[in-house]
């Protein structure tokens, strides 16, 4: 398994900023996998999880709820 981590901020007010752009990366690879991210507690984050087509590899895509300064947590 991969997992694929896209840093942004929680927020309306950085939705569409450069802030969000790890976000918005993994929302375009949801899409095209056709898959839905829901929140998962123990990340303290959304996740989704699909297969990569090529290698049949699962993929966790991760977006942290937490601001990027504290993304560590």
């Amino acid at each position: 398994m991969r997992i694929l981590v896209g840093l942004g901020n929680p927020g309306q007010q950085y939705a569409a900023t450069r802030h969000n752009i790890g976000w918005m990366a993994l929302d375009r690879i949801a899409e095209r996998a056709g898959v839905r991210f829901r929140t998962e507690r123990r990340f303290r984050a959304d996740a989704a999880e699909t297969t990569v087509p090529e290698s049949g590899e699962r993929l966790l895509l991760l977006k942290p709820l937490t601001y990027m300064n504290l993304s560590g947590e």
